[in-house]
């Protein structure tokens, strides 16, 4: 009960593909993540996508909040199951120094793409795939003080746009988030009435990314209980659910039409709807994962287990691949092939470069990071005073 779960990972390497999928759209098909602000390459496939259900393809901001969602969940499970104080204290001890080792790779990775100019690729593409809509808000100048600061500091504890590689804007969501949830296991996760904490948390959290973490630590208490109303294998239920967490993860970041299927979401209640949409949706499909023993065999099938092995590193690189090589590739394609030919060769070839780039990256980065951050702590937790056999 307290070893890795493999649906959870099968379930981040598709996040995590998802995320990648979207920040290709971005880049050579912009109209099919936010619709008519941009112009139309695939007919009317652009407006289906930006506008209805079929946008969970490449519903990246939905796949974030599933990240956190997990995050919420994995990081609070071990607790919950035996109570113990010193492993939320581990874990919270090693959770910087154990996210930062990829980061910096990545950040350094773009320091080196950016200072050879190869973005320019990126800037060019999206010049030509958005048109007179496109604002360059990307250009900067490389700088290796500037990149260490952004890696180290920015990254974690400031947030924000970070210009070496855009997707970092969620790694002080994540330090924060986890910060959150093991300070809540702490202090309430043993009370009888830690439900009422809970429920003021969410009820704080409704506008903000964070609610994604704490809906991922209630579900880590629930499930670490033998009983629970909360768990359910009607299949009827889950399915309803799953399609109603799927409508709300669908939830459009371009602008609403008036007639849009989402019309009736759209009602005000919430501060940024995109966001609290996408939270419940991905708690709700996390929700049916946990209890549906057939889709946990979906999800622990060897393609997305591997996948969710190699999502950090896939997270951390695919930004700077596809700003670079794919955008490149686009750019020497397109003269020869219509502009929907040239991208799915793009998105193909690029793909067969992200996946075993990442696998490297997870091997002899990630993996890294990991016993650096145990090894970091081990040393931290030894005993200050010396013993009479050390004197």
């Amino acid at each position: 009960m307290t070893g890795k779960i493999t649906y959870l990972d099968g379930l981040r390497g598709i996040a995590a593909i998802n995320v990648m999928i979207m920040h290709f759209f971005v880049a050579l098909a912009p109209a099919m993540v936010y619709g008519d602000k941009y112009p139309s390459h695939f007919g009317s496939l652009d407006h289906i996508f930006s506008t209805t259900p079929l946008g969970l393809i490449g519903a990246g901001n939905f796949s974030v909040c599933i990240f956190f969602v997990l995050s919420g969940y994995v990081l609070t499970r071990k607790f919950f199951q035996t109570k113990e104080n010193s492993i939320v204290i581990s874990s919270a001890a090693r959770r910087y120094l154990r996210l930062f080792v990829p980061v910096f790779a990545a950040v350094m990775f773009s320091y080196l793409l950016a200072s050879t100019g190869l973005y320019r690729y990126y800037i060019e593409t999206m010049t030509f795939a958005a048109g007179s809509n496109y604002r360059d808000y990307w250009t900067f100048t490389p700088g290796i003080l500037d990149a260490v600061r952004q890696a180290a500091w920015n990254s974690f504890f400031v947030g924000g746009a970070i210009p070496y590689n855009p997707v970092l804007w969620t790694m002080s969501i994540e330090f924060y988030g986890s910060m959150l949830v093991f300070t809540m296991a702490l202090l309430f996760g043993s009370l009888r009435n830690r439900w009422t904490f809970y429920l003021a948390a969410v009820l704080a959290l409704i506008n903000f990314y964070y609610l994604a973490f704490i809906i991922g630590m209630v579900f880590a208490d629930i499930f670490s209980s033998k009983k629970s109303i909360f768990k359910t294998d009607n299949r009827i239920v889950l399915f309803i659910i799953m399609i109603s967490g799927l409508f709300l993860g669908s939830y459009p970041v371009s602008p609403l039409a008036e007639n849009s299927v989402y019309g009736f979401l759209n009602n005000g209640f919430f501060r940024d709807p995109k966001m609290t949409y996408h939270i419940i949706g991905a708690g709700m499909v996390m929700y049916v994962l946990l209890n549906s023993i057939d889709l946990q065999k979906v999800f622990s099938s060897r393609v997305p287990v591997f996948l969710g092995k190699i999502s950090y590193s896939l997270y951390l690189v695919h930004f700077p691949v596809i700003s670079t090589f794919s955008c490149a590739l686009f750019l020497l394609l397109y003269p020869v092939f219509s502009y929907v030919q040239a991208v799915l060769i793009s998105f193909v070839l690029s793909l067969l470069l992200i996946i075993p780039l990442s696998y490297l990256f997870y091997k002899y980065i990630d993996v890294a990071g990991v016993k650096l951050s145990k090894e970091f702590y081990s040393r931290l937790s030894r005993p200050l005073i010396p013993t009479v056999q050390d004197t």
